[in-house]
C-alpha cells in the first residue's frame, strides 16, 4: 500500500469483512511501516500460532528492506508514495504515483521466496508494459537541488546547467535552488560563492537552516536555535554558545 493512512483502513477493512463472514480461518493482521513503533514491527517477523495465517499490510519498505520468511502470495496494488519537489512553491511533498517495472518485478519477487509462491496485480499486463515506467525516476530528479547546488559550487563547478550529471535534473530545479541560495546569500551576483556560502558548505543541514545558525551567533541567540526547548542547559544548567 502507498502509505500509512491506506494501510490503516485496509487494516480495518479486512478486520471488518472477516468478522462478516462465517466461521473464517483466524487471521493475524499486522500492519508495516516506517512510522510504526520497533515494538509491533517485530511482530511481522514472528512466528504465527498453529492454524493461524498472517497478513501482512506493508508499505514499499517491504520491497528491499525486510524480507519475511514464508510469505507464499502477494498482494501488488500498484502504488508507492514519492517525494517530489515543487520548484514553484519550493516545498517538497509526498504523492501518490504508480510504480516502476522495477518496483513491481521486485515486488513479485517476496513471494515465494521460501517455496513456490504468487503474485496478484491489482492492473493489467497492458498496463504494466505501456504504462508504468522502466525505473523509478532517480532522485535528484525530483528533489531539492540546493544541498547539491552548494556542493557542487564549493568543489568549484561554475556552469551547472552544462555540467554532466548521470540523471540530469530539470533546469527549473536548478534555476530555483540557485534562486534560493542567492536570497540566503550564500551565492553572490555573478553565481559564485560567498564567505558566508562557504561556512554553510560545512553544515550537514539545509542551507537556509545552516544560514539561520550561522546569522544566530551575531544576533546572541545561537542556544535557543540549537536546542529552542531548553533541555540542554536544563539538564546541564550551562549556557550554550558556539564557536566558529
Amino acid at each position: 500500500m502507498p502509505g500509512q493512512e491506506d494501510i490503516e483502513v485496509t487494516c480495518e477493512l479486512l478486520a471488518e469483512r472477516l468478522g462478516e463472514l462465517d466461521e473464517a480461518p483466524p487471521l493475524a493482521i499486522l500492519p508495516i511501516y516506517s512510522q510504526l513503533p520497533s515494538d509491533l514491527q517485530a511482530k511481522i517477523f514472528e512466528k504465527a500460532p498453529d492454524g493461524v495465517r498472517k497478513c501482512i499490510v506493508a508499505t514499499n519498505i517491504a520491497e528491499t528492506s525486510l524480507t519475511v520468511d514464508g510469505i507464499m502470495f502477494v498482494v501488488d496494488a500498484g502504488y508507492c508514495k514519492l517525494k517530489v519537489f515543487n520548484p514553484k512553491i519550493g516545498m517538497d511533498a509526498l504523492q501518490i504515483f504508480p510504480i516502476s517495472q522495477a518496483n513491481a518485478n521486485q515486488r513479485s519477487g517476496r513471494a515465494g521466496r521460501t517455496g513456490p509462491g504468487h503474485c496478484y496485480r491489482l492492473y493489467t499486463q497492458r498496463q504494466y508494459k505501456d504504462e508504468l515506467l522502466t525505473n523509478t525516476v532517480p532522485e535528484i530528479q525530483r528533489t531539492n537541488l540546493a544541498n547539491v547546488v552548494l556542493l557542487l559550487k564549493s568543489l568549484g563547478v561554475q556552469d551547472l546547467l552544462q555540467f554532466h550529471f548521470m540523471d540530469p535534473p530539470p533546469q527549473d530545479n536548478i534555476l530555483n535552488s540557485m534562486y534560493q541560495l542567492w536570497i540566503t546569500g550564500a551565492l553572490d551576483n555573478t553565481g559564485s560563492l560567498t564567505p558566508l556560502g562557504r561556512q554553510m558548505v560545512e553544515f550537514p543541514l539545509d542551507p537556509s537552516l545552516s544560514k539561520m545558525l550561522i546569522v544566530s551567533l551575531d544576533m546572541g541567540c545561537s542556544a535557543e536555535i540549537l536546542d529552542p526547548f531548553g533541555l540542554i542547559e536544563a539538564s546541564t544548567h550551562q549556557p550554550v554558545d558556539l564557536d566558529f
